[in-house]
């Protein structure tokens, strides 16, 4: 059993990047997209993964990952117990490692980069793979919005711009994938005991969450 201190709300981060999997998924569809070439890495955001922050955040409490950490990928099974209270602040460079080393070996998305900013906004890049689950997609992905809280349990979406590959997505796409994100975050969200958001902000290149969350998960 490892005890990290991945601070809580990165399971959630971890649910936003979803966005990243629904919006390619749907788009690659249009013959446009399907035809992309030349695009293979994920979009640099200038933000760094350091296993050695990795490394100190597993000397941390607070949240229990009881299987290895390459487990707890995106589209991997994670089951939430044992919710607490949290008031944790993230960094990019936080989130970023984390999600690295996490999703690098199993997850469709790989490289992730997650760059903070103000007001809730935050930008995601990665490389997502989806061949091996199926659809013909494979390039760099790039999503970049805001989150804010909706409810003590349901989070809100509002996305200014995505691309896949090096594609715009289109309006009209942009607002079906931002609802269907939605809903299949807070869908997630419904499943994990004892949530309760009392603050969720970014600003100055920080995650702030303050409220209850789940404090151990699992991913057999």
């Amino acid at each position: 059993m490892k005890t990290i201190n991945i601070i809580g709300i990165v399971l959630v981060a971890l649910l936003l990047i979803v966005l990243l999997v629904v919006a390619s998924t749907g788009l690659i569809k249009i013959p446009v997209l399907t035809s992309i070439v030349g695009a293979d890495h994920a979009p640099d955001l200038g933000v760094k993964s350091d296993p050695g922050l990795f490394e100190s955040m597993l000397e941390g409490g607070g949240i229990t990952l009881t299987d290895p950490s390459g487990n707890y990928c995106l589209d991997c099974d994670i089951k939430y117990s044992n919710p607490g209270a949290m008031d944790i602040y993230v960094t990019s460079s936080e989130l970023t490692s984390y999600l690295q080393a996490t999703n690098n070996e199993k997850g469709p998305l790989k490289d992730i980069q997650i760059k903070l900013g103000n007001n809730n906004e935050a930008e995601i890049g990665a490389y997502l793979d989806l061949k091996d689950r199926g659809v013909n997609f494979a390039g760099p992905v790039y999503a970049k919005g805001r989150i804010v809280k909706g409810s003590p349990a349901t989070l809100r979406l509002e996305i200014d711009k995505a691309k896949a590959g090096w594609v715009p997505v289109p309006g009209s796409y942009l607002d079906q994938g931002e609802n269907e994100l939605e809903d299949t975050i807070n869908d997630q969200l419904a499943k994990m005991p004892g949530l309760n958001i009392e603050t969720l902000s970014i600003n100055d290149g920080q995650l702030h969450f303050k409220g209850d969350f789940p404090k151990t998960a699992s991913a057999p």
